[in-house]
């Protein structure tokens, strides 16, 4: 199970360091988890390169790209929210694998060392504050479609020696979902709405909300791929 959890979600904590707001960013609706479906077509690299060109109604696109068979692209929100930022999400897509394609089922993450494998993508000073909000559980991204979902919101103060200050923020929402033979996840983050100093403003500039119907818009998009 751990080696399962983190080749699921290792490589994404680079991602939220290079694109989201704040000195660090790093993540929902409850429904039943959903089982994959056997017998599906495994995806080929120039299927998946194509699901890459997917348009979404109302986001950008942009930094479109297939390594290893494996594809990539972000898409930034037209609108900004209440608290002025626009909402970032970035989907990554590949074929399944026994490692990447394991349980939808909520209950087999409920385990002390499973919620510890899939907190390990955010930095040790969020995972050590105690003010640490963090989710996880179904969401259910289009009818009939359950995935699973992490949610992050953390902000930390330091001082040094000096009486020097140091700031480190997360405010992220997560989901992932596979049908057994094509797995997508979904990485959200916002940008923009000013400077934090509080958890409570970087909840103003993206809710946990607004990170969802983002991630419910995007998935909603590739929801045909998701039927061959």
């Amino acid at each position: 199970m751990k080696r399962l959890l983190l080749v699921l979600i290792g490589s994404s904590l680079l991602a939220f360091a290079a694109c989201g707001g704040g000195e660090s960013s790093s993540e929902g609706s409850e429904g039943p988890a959903s089982s994959p479906s056997p017998g599906k077509a495994t995806p080929t690299a120039a299927q998946i390169e194509e699901l890459t060109t997917t348009e979404v109604a109302g986001f950008v696109r942009s930094d479109s790209r297939v390594v290893a068979g494996s594809g990539s692209v972000l898409y930034t929100s037209s609108a900004k929210t209440a608290g002025g930022a626009n909402v970032l999400v970035n989907v990554r897509l590949s074929a399944c694998d026994p490692f990447i394609c394991g349980t939808l089922n909520p209950k087999d993450y409920e385990g002390a060392e499973a919620q510890r494998n899939l907190k390990a993508t955010l930095p040790a000073v969020h995972i050590e504050n105690p003010d640490l909000v963090w989710e996880s559980g179904s969401a259910e991204l289009s009818p009939g479609r359950a995935g699973l979902y992490t949610y992050a919101l953390s902000y930390v103060e330091t001082r040094d020696a000096a009486g020097g200050v140091s700031r480190a923020s997360v405010n992220a929402y997560r989901a992932w979902y596979h049908n057994g033979s094509l797995h997508i996840m979904l990485e959200v983050f916002g940008r923009g709405g000013g400077s934090a100093g509080s958890a409570a403003d970087l909840s103003r500039m993206m809710s946990r909300a607004d990170a969802s119907e983002a991630a419910k818009s995007v998935f909603g998009a590739f929801a045909a791929a998701f039927e061959r």
